[in-house]
Formats: structure tokens, C-alpha cells, sequence
């Protein structure tokens, strides 16, 4: 039941990460570059997220059968995430709520909290670089993408559709 269950909660969070990637698709009357208005530290988290989508779709076409299990990749990817993870929690400061942001006003508000989810999040990316065998690969991947929705779903502002 214990193997039926973390298998269950990749397949829910590869899920929801591949939602996630989708919401980020820039609707046909936007540019596809619209981070190119934003400057400073948003534009430098906006970067570091987009790097972490991007290792991200690697694991999720792993986990969803697409490539082969490769437990380097795994490592290299989860290292990339963690990396960009410690680097976009030093990229919230107090000011750079101003001009676009996708950032909650409660980044800033509820700082504790959000310090917490960027931790929480960097772990869960260790403990996924750590991974060496495929059956702990999708509960390993499924927690880091818990851990992300959850701190998007508390201080990103949803994309309007």
C-alpha cells in the first residue's frame, strides 16, 4: 500500500508541476519574453524560477516514463533546483514588491512563513539529490513538488488567463 500511495503522490505532484508549467505559457497576446520588463531582483527570480521549470520538466518526463530513471541526472537536476532554490530566497528584499512582480504582497508580510517554505523546498531538493534508486525517485520528486505548490499557492499571484 506504501508503494501505491508514493506513487499516487508523483503522479499528483508531476501532475501539478506540469499545471504549474503551463500557467507560466504566456498567453497569444503576450510576448513570450515578458520578463524582459522586469528588472533588479525581480527579474533575477523570475530567471532562477524559470531554471527550475526547466529541471523540473526533466524529472516529470523521468517520473511520467518519458526517459529513462538516470540517478545522475536526478542529481544534476535536483542540485540545478536546490542551487537556483537557495539563490531565489536572497532575491526577495524589502522593496523589490514595486513595478511586476508575481510575489504576493504576503512574501513580505508573512516573511517567516515564506523563509520556511524556501527552506523546506531547498531540502526536499537535497533529499531528491540524494536519490539513487528509481523506487525512491517519484515520493522523493512528489515531496519537492509539494513543497513548491505550496509556497506557490501561499505568495505567487496566480497568471490571469
Amino acid at each position: 500500500m506504501k508503494t501505491k500511495n508514493s506513487v499516487l503522490l508523483a503522479a499528483v505532484a508531476v501532475t501539478a508541476l506540469g499545471s504549474l508549467a503551463l500557467a507560466q505559457a504566456p498567453p497569444a497576446d503576450k510576448p513570450a519574453h515578458h520578463h524582459e520588463n522586469l528588472t533588479g531582483p525581480a527579474r533575477e527570480r523570475h530567471q532562477a524560477m524559470e531554471q527550475i521549470g526547466d529541471a523540473m520538466k526533466v524529472l516529470g518526463g523521468m517520473a511520467k516514463g518519458q526517459r529513462k530513471f538516470d540517478a545522475a541526472v536526478v542529481k544534476t537536476e535536483a542540485g540545478t533546483i536546490q542551487e537556483r532554490l537557495e539563490k531565489a530566497a536572497t532575491l526577495f528584499p524589502p522593496g523589490s514588491d514595486e513595478g511586476e512582480t508575481k510575489a504576493r504582497p504576503e512574501v513580505w508580510s508573512d516573511r517567516a512563513g515564506f523563509d520556511k517554505g524556501m527552506k523546506d523546498a531547498q531540502a526536499a531538493a537535497r533529499a531528491l539529490q540524494a536519490v539513487t534508486d528509481e523506487a525512491a525517485f517519484r515520493p522523493a520528486l512528489g515531496a519537492l513538488g509539494k513543497s513548491c505548490k505550496e509556497c506557490h499557492d501561499r505568495y505567487r499571484m496566480a497568471d490571469e488567463h
